[in-house]
């Protein structure tokens, strides 16, 4: 395993802390490892590499972040595996959820590694679209 290094993220939205996001990682060099955690009550992700390591190996990564709340629509299914009588929605703007799209990058260097805030925008609602809707 690498030297890892601490990682703390804080993103707000419309000016106010982004609670429940899901931060991932992607390494700018592909290298197997995968880093990332979720934002807190202050919109503060400590990052953790395979998610109990703390820390991030150094290098150049793209930061893609995604929130999304569940609703019921219909009748629930009887099987855990069937979401038929559900809706997922994006609260946070997709350019942010892609690797190819999201325009946060960051720098992982030696010791410990602050960023500033992050603004993300205005919360949206966008429905996930299923295969074949």
């Amino acid at each position: 395993m690498p030297a890892l290094h601490p990682v703390t993220l804080k993103f707000t939205q419309d000016g106010q802390p982004c609670e429940g996001a899901s931060i991932s990682l992607i390494p700018e060099i592909p290298s197997g490892w995968i880093s990332g955690g979720s934002t807190d009550a202050t919109g503060t992700a400590v990052l953790r590499t395979y998610g109990k390591y703390p820390g991030v190996p150094e290098g150049k990564y793209k930061v893609v972040v995604t929130k999304v709340v569940r609703e019921q629509i219909g009748p629930p299914s009887e099987s855990m595996y069937d979401f038929a009588g559900e809706a997922v929605y994006h609260l946070i703007d997709t350019v942010y959820s892609v690797p190819g799209t999201t325009t946060i990058e960051i720098e992982v260097q030696p010791g410990r590694n602050v960023f500033d805030p992050m603004e993300l925008g205005a919360e949206i609602r966008e429905r996930v679209r299923r295969p074949g809707e």
